[in-house]
């Protein structure tokens, strides 16, 4: 695991990330579902912030509604983002591209789906280079070029001419992450990078990631499913189930002495290198069945009373 990071020189002690009391909901013919749920984190410069849970707690759309590309019938009713001390809530879409690239960025989950299939490698880094830096066309390409070096991609020019299916998924992950670090953004969002990898590639990404961050300074918040890539990966932790966040804090606290039952279920249910013999244990249906009736009384409470819970 990670040891704790301090601010960078230069950069701000405060957080680059704050999410405060974040709601939002799926806009219905009749009603709103709620997705997120009082949702608050923040993440400072330079760390590894890992956002943990099962399958429809809400990680990736904290994610997408971070970077402003949450789906059309999503409706924040509720709270706000603030990214480099601007409110970024409700940016208009133009003042939105212009901060993606230099200020934030994403590595997204499927690399077999989320490079263009029409275009060769070296063109697609140089658009973004060209887009949010304004290089010229030479400049892009060199730049391209060091890139696919940084990601350790062998034969780095024979793969600028590549396109991606002439790739196989571990290389596109690499491309993926060149491109989310191109322009040095401050903020990237990793959508569960490795998902879609065999374990020894995920292995190897998440080397890189870390390797990449440390180099660039970034801050990252690392979304996942997997609490022992949060252990290997993070500083610190949100645990989310059902929208909500149930437990946070510095990751050695969380993994090593969990307060919430659902954080010790995920614990149970996380493969252990160094207990090969232990069986997994699956979060406990009555357990699930609690937090979800929770969010349902949650849901709906009187504004007033809910105000102070998460």
């Amino acid at each position: 695991m990670t040891a704790a990071r301090t601010a960078p020189a230069g950069l701000p002690d405060g957080p680059i990330l704050s999410v405060r009391n974040l709601h939002l909901a799926i806009a219905g013919r009749r009603r709103q579902t709620p997705i997120l749920r009082n949702v608050s984190l923040d993440i400072v410069p330079g760390e590894v912030h890992g956002l943990v849970g099962e399958s429809g707690a809400g990680k990736t759309m904290i994610g997408k509604v971070i970077l402003g590309i949450q789906p059309s019938r999503a409706v924040i009713t509720g709270g706000s983002v603030r990214f480099d001390g601007r409110d970024i809530t409700h940016l208009p879409e133009r003042e939105r591209r212009s901060l993606m690239g230099r200020g934030l960025g994403l590595i997204p989950q499927d690399p077999m789906t989320s490079l263009n299939p029409a275009y060769r490698i070296g063109g697609q880094i140089a658009d973004v280079l060209r887009l949010h830096l304004g290089m010229d066309r030479a400049a892009a390409r060199a730049r391209a070029l060091e890139l696919l070096d940084d990601v350790h991609i062998r034969e780095p020019e024979r793969v600028l001419h590549q396109y991606p299916h002439e790739l196989s998924g571990g290389m596109r992950q690499r491309v993926l992450i060149a491109i989310a670090f191109a322009c040095r953004p401050k903020l990237i969002v990793a959508d569960e990078p490795t998902t879609a990898l065999d374990v020894t590639v995920q292995r190897q990404v998440l080397a890189l990631i870390k390797e990449m961050q440390a180099q660039e300074g970034a801050s990252i918040l690392f979304v996942t499913h997997d609490l022992g890539v949060v252990a290997k990966i993070c500083d610190r932790v949100t645990v989310l189930h059902g929208g909500r966040v149930l437990e946070a804090g510095d990751t050695r606290r969380i993994v090593e002495s969990p307060q919430h039952d659902y954080t010790r279920a995920l614990m149970a249910a996380t493969p252990r290198h160094d207990r090969p013999g232990d069986l997994l244990q699956p979060v406990p249906e009555a357990l699930t069945a609690r937090l979800n009736a929770e969010a349902l009384a949650y849901d709906a409470a009187p504004d007033a009373a809910r105000a102070g819970h998460g």
